[in-house]
């Protein structure tokens, strides 16, 4: 799903945001670095200290092991290139010689194509152990034969090509297995997640929509989801589970572009099968660590699952910068980015502390 509303992101992303406008992003570092640890915090054992030798969970994808296929990403030459489909971005089907396929999306000035934003979400996600996001890694093609197949598409102007005549991106493991939307979810799902049912305005829904109902205007999303029948009062066993991770990690991300229209930006592995985590492009937003719509998107959150406060407490920054400082077109994120998601570790891990005060136990899903 891609519509172009990121224009009004700042706008409807107002409310609660900083009060302070942030300092201009400085230009991507070249080389690690380790910024000075906060204040003491119980949440905060382990944020910052010296690299481990290993990560805390291996990279893992749907619970299988995937570095045969992450290495054959990395370095296998390509044998056929086919133009994307569907999107607002400019992207590309690329099938390599091994056979294995990926799905590139290069560097460009669209101001929601973060390609490195595919990139860390893959690591930020095998670090938490969730292993939902399809395998990513950072890799640079030619351009020319790319630009060949594009033809007159007329994104070609925002592909940002390097002096060399190369263009980075994100390239992404290709999944042969369909990828619905997940249709079943109905509306009225946010009760699943919440102990206090449902909401009057849900802040899952698009920037501008969420910012037009404050404002008393009739939504799209309205529209969009009247044939949608009312979902069901109870989720099927491991739902709620499933969309509260979901929350969280896109909140970690600060991936605003998940939650819309027919809610094709959810997706699950075949019928019936776990939700993937796809589609991550629209997330760490160069100069903000906080956004007032993906706050709102928190504190609607009311239940979680204990394996992930659990993951989330083991957090460790440094064995996350060792995964993003091991991908071929490291460094990935500026030192202000990779700060940026341990406030957002923060501030889920105290919205967990403030919900279990006021609900006890009823926040926990099993």
């Amino acid at each position: 799903m891609r519509r172009p509303f990121f224009f009004a992101l700042a706008a409807a992303c107002a409310p609660d945001a900083p009060p302070a406008e942030p300092p201009e992003e400085p230009p991507p570092r070249t080389s690690p670095g380790t910024l000075a640890a906060p204040p003491v915090d119980p949440l905060d054992a382990g944020a910052v200290g010296p690299e481990p030798e290993r990560p805390r969970f291996p990279s893992r994808f749907l619970g299988e092991d995937d570095e045969a296929w992450r290495r054959s990403l990395r370095q296998t030459p390509f044998a056929r290139v086919e133009e994307g489909f569907g999107g607002r971005t400019l992207a590309f089907k690329i099938t390599l010689v091994d056979g294995r396929a990926g799905y590139f999306k290069p560097a460009q000035s669209f101001s929601a194509a973060h390609w490195y934003s595919e990139v860390a979400a893959h690591y930020l996600d095998r670090e938490l152990g969730f292993g939902r996001v399809p395998p990513v890694v950072g890799r640079r093609f030619p351009w020319r034969p790319l630009r060949r197949v594009a033809g007159e598409d007329p994104r070609v102007s925002e592909v940002e090509v390097d002096e060399d005549g190369t263009v980075a991106g994100a390239f992404i493991g290709w999944l042969e297995a369909r990828l619905p939307p997940w249709d079943a979810l109905g509306r009225g799902w946010e009760k699943w997640v919440r102990v206090q049912g449902g909401m009057l305005i849900t802040p899952y829904q698009r920037p501008i929509d969420w910012r037009g109902r404050i404002n008393g205007r009739r939504s799209f999303e309205e529209t969009e989801l009247a044939g949608f029948a009312e979902c069901p009062e109870e989720p099927e066993p491991g739902w709620a589970g499933e969309l509260s991770d979901l929350i969280v990690f896109d909140y970690l991300i600060s991936n605003v572009d998940r939650w819309g229209g027919e809610y094709t930006n959810v997706r699950r592995h075949g019928r019936g099968g776990p939700l993937i985590y796809l589609d991550n492009g629209a997330g760490f937003w160069p100069g903000q660590q906080r956004l007032g719509l993906m706050d709102a998107r928190l504190e609607a959150l009311q239940r979680f699952r204990r394996e992930t406060v659990e993951a989330l407490e083991g957090f460790e920054r440094a064995r996350f910068e060792a995964r993003l400082d091991a991908d071929p077109l490291a460094p990935v994120l500026s030192e202000r980015q990779r700060a940026g998601v341990e406030e957002r570790r923060r501030a889920v891990l105290r919205h967990v502390r403030a919900m279990q005060r006021a609900h006890g136990d009823a926040i926990w899903l099993e």
